[in-house]
């Protein structure tokens, strides 16, 4: 049987939405400002094409996509 918790309506400022790669998995939770954690569903990871942001790296990945 797994954990449920109920979300707050309203969130308190600085809280956090934090997401971790776990290898095929991402984990997710919520990080109250108070230090608490509040875990939410595993998610399986969706795959993505490979993109940089240094621009001579950006345009050999998109000449290889096509």
């Amino acid at each position: 049987m797994r954990n449920t918790y109920r979300l707050p309506k309203r969130l308190p400022g600085g809280t956090k939405y934090v997401v971790e790669s776990a290898g095929q998995f991402v984990r997710r939770f919520i990080v109250l400002p108070n230090g608490r954690k509040i875990p939410l569903s595993t998610r399986k990871a969706q795959p993505c094409a490979r993109i940089s942001i240094v621009p001579e790296q950006a345009e050999d990945a998109t000449a290889s996509l096509t």
